[in-house]
């Protein structure tokens, strides 16, 4: 399929060409996808999905215009190509646009991204992955009133950029993601919680494991209280950490928003943002990361970028064109959702280098505090602020856990929990495209009820 895609993509930028373009980039993607749905221990549906097409950028001076088909058929890319140009010479000239990125000499070798088992994989056997994770969840919560949800998905796809720059390049990735949510009624209180896993790889998928993981976390929920609010440390877990800082900081890290005077880190380039205690690196060449990949989406190696090394904010993250704009280095953090948009910026394995200790350690090392496991609210990216309501989360005293939390929130400003990040564990796990273990925020406040 890739080298169809390439060649689809030559004569694409060659048509463009023709009609007038000065450059033009031709990203081009095939995939499939399936998912089976399951209650309790009923499948409730089951679905393939295929999708393919071709997005064309076209350039003319600095006047860019973008178009795309979701078919990847001769004539309609043809047209896709005239449209694209059309666009590109009715466009406004963007004085910050310089050009389109050329090829490199050497690309990086990025192995663990496709399985042939997720290709291969048929609806019997994804059904029964996905029932041995709802039986494991039954098993915890037996004696219970309970429902249980329950997802399997896979998707497998082919993607490849061709440019007036010489850039011709193609690739294969696969994922799969298993995802369990329990929910429990007990004496008039209903508790609920989730837990999932997501691979390049299906072997390396537990359902056992995400099943009855979830089932113990929502037990765990039972029986939540408000608490005597106030200024005190959190520790917050993988998930978390994901939320927050793999959106919270990730996102103001990014140089489009940072430009634009929309980032609360605006301005911190070699400056000491963070505490001591916090490295980060985003690694697009990360084996098997669900976040790896040889190239970006504009066809730029993909590489591994030092974030933070003691504190210090060391870089941002760029596509060529906000690279081309701050005359830097291109990071390789292209990214578009699919053939059907232009490059935007995000991060690859966005990873939080571990320290020392498990989860019941930093638990242990607190006489008093809040343990959030997961929360759904990101910062403000301008200010900073952040406002987090802990969805699942536990009381700390005297090291240990008493009880769940509800009605709770934690405030504090990024730039503040940034620096006050005095322990990181060793508990790393890949949450995505997030790699981290658990941290701990010396203070922040906390409101309760």
């Amino acid at each position: 399929m890739t080298q169809q895609l390439l060649a689809i993509g030559e004569k694409a930028v060659k048509t463009a060409e023709r009609l007038g373009a000065e450059q033009a980039e031709v990203y081009l993607a095939s995939a499939r996808s399936f998912s089976v749905d399951v209650e309790n221990s009923a499948i409730k549906s089951a679905s393939e999905r295929r999708d393919a097409g071709c997005g064309i950028r076209s350039v003319i001076g600095k006047r860019v215009g973008f178009a795309y088909v979701t078919t990847l058929l001769e004539k309609d890319i043809e047209e896709a190509a005239k449209n694209s140009v059309g666009l590109a010479k009715a466009s406004v000239a963007d004085p910050s646009f310089m050009s389109l990125p050329s090829s490199e000499e050497r690309y990086p070798v990025v192995s663990g991204l496709y399985d042939r088992t997720i290709v291969s994989l048929q609806s019997e056997d994804a059904a029964e992955l996905v029932i041995r994770a709802v039986d494991s969840a039954k098993a915890v919560l037996a004696g219970k009133k309970f429902a249980i949800e329950a997802q399997l998905s896979v998707s497998s796809g082919a993607k490849a950029i061709v440019s007036s720059q010489g850039i011709s390049l193609s690739d294969q990735t696969t994922s799969a993601t298993v995802y369990t949510y329990p929910t429990i009624k007990e004496e008039g209180e209903q508790t609920a919680s989730y837990e999932f896993q997501i691979s390049r790889h299906l072997k390396d998928i537990d359902p056992e494991w995400v099943g009855r993981s979830s089932s113990e976390n929502a037990i765990h929920c039972l029986g939540g209280k408000t608490v005597e609010g106030g200024v005190m440390p959190v520790i917050l877990t993988p998930l978390a950490v994901t939320t927050v800082i793999g959106g919270g900081f990730a996102g103001a890290i990014n140089a489009e928003e940072v430009q634009f005077g929309r980032s609360y880190v605006s301005d911190a380039i070699g400056s000491r943002i963070a505490s001591e205690e916090l490295h980060i690196v985003d690694d697009g060449i990360l084996k098997g990361g669900v976040g790896s990949r040889v190239f970006d989406a504009e066809g730029v190696p993909s590489q591994r970028t030092e974030i933070l090394n003691g504190g210090v904010l060391k870089s941002l993250l760029h596509n060529s064109y906000t690279a081309n704009k701050d005359r830097i280095k291109n990071t390789g953090n292209a990214s578009r959702p699919s053939y059907a948009g232009t490059p935007s910026i995000a991060s690859s394995n966005f990873m939080i280098t571990p320290g020392k200790g498990t989860l019941d350690d930093l638990v242990s090392e607190l006489k008093v505090g809040i343990l959030c496991r997961n929360t759904g609210d990101r910062p403000n990216m301008t200010t900073g602020d952040l406002s987090a309501m802990v969805m699942e989360g536990f009381y700390i005293k005297d090291g240990e856990v008493k009880h769940p939390v509800k009605s709770t929130l934690v405030g504090i400003n990024m730039r503040d929990l940034l620096q006050r990040i005095h322990r990181v564990g060793a508990d790393t796990r890949a949450t995505g495209t997030m790699v981290t273990p658990s941290i701990v925020v010396e203070s922040a406040q906390v409101t309760s009820g």
